[in-house]
């Protein structure tokens, strides 16, 4: 009994500690230096259930910051690992 109820507690930390959702938005910010961007995004669906508001997200693979400018539209898979907010993938729209 000890184990299952310890295997619980591990799972639901687990779970507690990434999320993800996915946005469309627009890039209103690239800093490079800072290794962040700025988006303003429409809802987040998934597990974040977000509403749409602007927010400054810490990138995952510094790549993107190469391949995303302002005003860019994106599609967009948001993680929040550990309390930190991460822009972890965007791939631009059509204009």
């Amino acid at each position: 009994m000890r184990l299952a109820a310890g295997c619980l507690i591990v799972f639901t930390a687990f779970g507690a500690l990434a999320q993800t959702g996915s946005t469309e938005g627009e890039i209103r910010r690239v800093d490079r230096e800072a290794g962040k961007i700025t988006l303003r995004h429409g809802p987040i669906a998934g597990d974040l259930e977000m509403p749409a508001m602007s927010m400054v997200f810490q990138v995952k693979d510094p790549a993107l910051l190469d391949k995303l400018q302002p005003g860019d539209r994106v599609t967009a898979t948001i993680l929040k690992e550990n309390g930190v907010f991460y822009l972890q993938s965007a791939e631009k729209q059509p204009r």
